[in-house]
């Protein structure tokens, strides 16, 4: 017959569990220290003041509790499971093990102890035997969907990917609000590249625990993936507004960010000489009334560079949105939204009266690459003369002058084009290298000219050019030699006084300098007088090698 100090001891527990259930932890805890003054060692009190400590982020003062609730029952398997729980929770996974063993022994048919000795053994790296105790555990409870998502983690981390899957999908089956296992299943899936099915995995986690930040790290991923880096930027974005700095998702974001854009944007906004040059010539160009069009925003460095002279409004457009997206943010973080517009189209589809009210100015860009042409430039700049800057507008920069030499470079010769490697035929990959030229930082690179520099081509950005023209040049070798291609670089007249050029040695210039590799290297002689062809059209400039006939 009970006693009534046994009864108070099992009503103040009762209660106790009660409040923790109801979450009122501190309540409950004032509950047990009452009972500990007239029971002090009464276990199950001991062990429910042990449970609370752990939940309340106490683990030394939770396991010195556990371990008076043991001395004084040492048989109840109960608080042998709570013990290894809360060493499990804090990395001591060989007393776990010891502590859940211990609790199987005494009670070797409940499911939960071997699903927590299979964690245990999981995160000291015995997956095999992880598994074991998983497939034991489902053997006594078939429906229990904790095990299986268990299961299927351990089956992953060996490489068991179909049959993780599988346990992922009867997890879920059974209980569908897990979302630990549909997250584990859209990473899986994502693993095996089933990208659809991942981020719908993810959408799920994301949605139903919006504060899991691995969920949207996932999602990201499967969006990154799918080559949706706006869908992408937007969950890091959301997932950053939760947990601002987290280093998972800021590098996250690196990464979709990162892939957006080619990587010499950040080597160009860090190119001393060529901003200087571009601010030089805004200040002298731009006045308080000036409008402003710069095509291609990239940083939005340059638009900020023409705000900052004065003008009266700063119309910029780029057609990569993430850049768009980000040259915004940068714009209004300076606090220049109100002066400058970011239209997130082509310059060739800019319509003056919507994208910008009136014709510019004063019109600046900055398309320019390692070899001066990218790709349509001049195109782009013919339109945007022609429809969008008004006649007399200041044009920056206004022209160029290209500047060229023979060299040898021995190593960069090697992969151009990509011929014979380590023995072995890679012809077939030269297709993977850049079309034209190369870029060589002859501050750097080893080489050797093997003449004296020649001025190649005019451009006039003022004007329209041929979409295509070439000059044949008499150069004459100063050394023998074996001549890979043609070295050349760029002189960037700003305006009228204000020069940049990319034969700059300084480890700031970004542009370097540029190689054309021929198909087939020449050899000269000192003396010899060679015809070099140079060449440009809408996309690229380029040059040839000849003897003149004798």
């Amino acid at each position: 017959m009970a006693s009534p100090r046994d009864d108070l001891s099992k009503d103040t527990v009762s209660e106790a569990i009660r409040l923790v259930r109801n979450g009122q932890p501190a309540q409950a805890e004032e509950l047990c220290r009452k009972a500990l003054v007239y029971f002090p060692d009464d276990p199950e009190v001991l062990h429910l003041l042990g449970i609370i400590a752990s939940q309340t982020n106490r683990p030394a003062e939770a396991l010195r509790l556990f371990d008076r609730a043991l001395a004084g029952q040492p048989d109840e398997p109960v608080y042998h499971n709570s013990r290894g729980s809360l060493l499990y929770q804090i990395g001591r996974y060989s007393e776990a093990e010891i502590a859940f063993r211990t609790a199987i022994r005494l009670a070797e048919m409940h499911p939960e102890l071997y699903n927590n000795l299979g964690n245990t053994l999981r995160g000291l790296g015995e997956l095999a035997a992880a598994e074991t105790c998983f497939g034991i555990a489902l053997s006594l409870r078939p429906d229990f969907a904790d095990v299986l998502n268990n299961l299927g983690a351990t089956q992953r981390d060996q490489g068991k990917l179909e049959e993780a899957v599988d346990s992922f999908r009867l997890s879920i089956h059974l209980r569908g609000d897990s979302l630990d296992a549909w997250y584990n299943l859209g990473d899986t899936l994502y693993e095996q590249m089933h990208l659809e099915e991942a981020e719908r995995c993810f959408r799920l986690v994301v949605e139903g625990a919006p504060h899991f930040l691995p969920g949207y790290v996932g999602l990201a991923h499967v969006l990154q993936s799918q080559s949706r880096l706006e869908e992408a930027m937007d969950v890091i974005t959301a997932g950053l507004e939760r947990a601002p700095g987290h280093p998972a998702l800021t590098f996250v974001a690196r990464l979709v960010y990162s892939s957006a854009i080619p990587g010499w944007h950040l080597p160009m906004i860090n190119d001393h000489e060529r901003n200087e040059a571009y601010e030089r010539a805004l200040r002298r160009a731009v006045t308080a009334d000036s409008v402003v069009l710069e095509i291609g925003t990239g940083s939005s460095i340059v638009a900020m560079m023409a705000a900052r002279a004065g003008a009266r409004h700063v119309y910029t457009c780029e057609v990569n949105r993430p850049l768009a997206r980000v040259a915004g943010e940068t714009i209004a973080l300076n606090g220049l939204e109100k002066q400058i517009t970011v239209v997130p189209k082509l310059s060739t589809q800019l319509v003056v009266g919507s994208d910008l009210p009136e014709k510019a100015d004063v019109f600046v860009s900055e398309l320019i690459n390692i070899g001066l042409l990218s790709p349509n430039m001049l195109a782009v700049l013919r339109h945007a003369r022609a429809n969008l800057i008004k006649p007399g507008a200041k044009i920056i920069p206004a022209r160029a002058t290209v500047h060229g030499a023979l060299i040898r470079c021995d190593e960069l010769a090697r992969l151009n084009p990509v011929r014979s490697v380590h023995g072995f035929n890679l012809s077939r990959f030269d297709i993977f290298r850049s079309p034209g030229y190369a870029q060589i930082d002859l501050a750097a690179d080893e080489h050797q000219m093997l003449s004296d520099s020649f001025a190649a081509l005019d451009f006039d950005f003022c004007h329209n050019m041929p979409d295509r023209k070439h000059r044949d040049l008499a150069v004459t070798a100063t050394v023998d030699g074996v001549c890979h291609g043609i070295v050349f670089w760029f002189d960037l007249w700003m305006d009228d006084a204000v020069l940049y050029s990319s034969a700059s040695r300084s480890r700031t210039n970004h542009w370097k300098q540029a190689v054309h590799f021929f198909d087939d290297p020449v050899i000269v002689r000192s003396g010899e007088v060679l015809t070099v062809r140079a060449a440009y059209d809408n996309t690229r400039i380029f040059f040839g090698v000849f003897r003149p006939p004798e």
